[in-house]
């Protein structure tokens, strides 16, 4: 994520927003209960800061300009993020007297989510320190600031001295989205501009449809040479969490969310059911019907309970007579190919995944199931409004699902 430094502050987009929605620097400023002079010096260091020209001058008022136009609903979206933060009964504000949650928002300042957002992430008040380079009472002051606004506890006493509470780490969460429209916001103007600096972040599945990404990444920087993918590889749930916390974009492989992940959604792209991979020289190999009782006489390798494709081996041994071993557990695909290429043990690899496997060393053994289902694609926050070098990838991406979808159904992969 860009350094928050080089962003505006939130005081300076409350002005910009103001007079942008109420086509006056007057109006503005009495909205907001600071002079004249004082909203336009806001407004003018964020176009400073952007090098941009957000706002015209004119007899008749001051209105938009065409960047002005990109940047205002990111900066809309950012404060009604906040707001609904705050709106929230088990995380947000406890208001007092005529305070509404709009009046506790305009106090919520950029060291404020700097501060809860580091504490949140760290877990601890001295490393939060350690992570904003500033001194613990300093941090404490903010953070005890913070929780005089919302009017809430955000932190409790623990052994090893204050934390943040669930609650806390919550709001942080939803403070941290809001600053990413930010982001977004100055993407998208670089992007008007013809600077396609824009960053991609990606998080990738353990055995998902690598190939099918990484065709997708090497078309997006042709058309983009100066823009980045960061591609962030690791297990469902940690990823599933990046991408709540906005640290990811877009999330690729299996579709598995979970039910209480209401604020993320999934959108399929191709059909990658597994298969049964083992050494060419393992005995099934040379069986032309392989059952499940042939099946449960070896050892497999797995990922742990949990994961959709032990999920999958689950259902389809569910009320056989014998189930077989699961000796080794891992999400490594180096491990996976050595230990088949020189054991008996079986796996279930995905169809795409399969495909590409060392043809030399390994084979598919003619058996199918229907419990072998499995859907892949993109998951992204249900509220995610792409840039346009977001949406481009996406559809570079879609294309090669659509690609490999159509060869698959014209040649779908069997067993030699």
């Amino acid at each position: 994520m860009r350094d928050k430094l080089d962003l505006p502050s939130l005081r300076q987009l409350r002005a910009f927003e103001a007079v942008a929605r109420r086509q006056s620097i007057g109006a503005a400023a009495r909205e907001l209960g600071l002079s004249q002079p004082a909203v336009t010096q806001m407004v003018h260091q964020i176009e400073t800061a952007l090098t941009v020209d957000l706002l015209e001058r004119r007899r008749t008022g001051t209105y938009l300009t065409a960047l002005g136009t990109v940047l205002l609903p990111r900066v809309q979206r950012l404060f009604a993020h906040i707001q609904s933060a705050l709106r929230d009964p088990l995380i947000g504000a406890s208001l007092a007297g005529r305070e509404t949650t709009k009046s506790v928002e305009n106090k919520i300042t950029d060291t404020h989510i700097r501060a809860l957002t580091a504490i949140a992430e760290c877990g601890s008040f001295e490393a939060a320190a350690r992570r904003l380079d500033i001194s613990q009472p300093a941090l404490h002051r903010s953070a005890r600031d913070l929780e005089r606004v919302v009017r809430r506890s955000l932190y409790q006493r623990m052994a090893r001295g204050l934390a943040p509470t669930s609650q806390a780490r919550e709001l942080a969460r939803r403070l941290k989205l809001a600053l990413r429209e930010l982001e977004y916001g100055i993407d998208e103007i670089r992007t008007m501009q013809g600077i396609f600096t824009a960053r991609i972040v990606i998080g990738n599945i353990p055995h998902s449809g690598t190939h099918l990404l990484s065709r997708a990444i090497s078309q997006f920087l042709a058309l983009y040479p100066a823009a980045s993918v960061h591609v962030v590889d690791g297990s469902y749930e940690p990823l599933l969490d990046a991408l709540r916390a906005g640290d990811l974009d877009l999330l690729f492989g299996v579709l598995r969310r979970p039910a209480w992940a209401a604020d993320v959604g999934e959108e399929f792209l191709f059909s990658n059911p597994y298969v049964v991979v083992v050494r060419r020289q393992h005995p099934l190999a040379r069986i032309r019907n392989v059952t499940l009782r042939d099946l449960a006489r070896y050892d497999w390798i797995l990922p742990a309970r949990g994961a959709p494709r032990r999920e999958a081996f689950e259902r389809l041994f569910a009320g056989s007579s014998r189930s077989p071993a699961v000796s080794i557990e891992t999400t490594s695909s180096v491990i996976y190919k050595s230990v088949l290429a020189t054991t008996d043990r079986i796996a279930l690899l995905s169809t795409l995944e399969a495909g590409f496997a060392e043809a030399e060393a390994l084979t598919l053994l003619p058996f199918e199931s229907p419990v072998l289902a499995r859907a892949d694609g993109v998951a992204s926050r249900a509220d995610w409004q792409p840039t346009r070098l977001h949406q481009q990838f996406l559809d570079l991406l879609r294309g090669q699902a659509q690609d490999y979808q159509a060869v698959s159904r014209v040649a779908p992969l069997r067993a030699p």
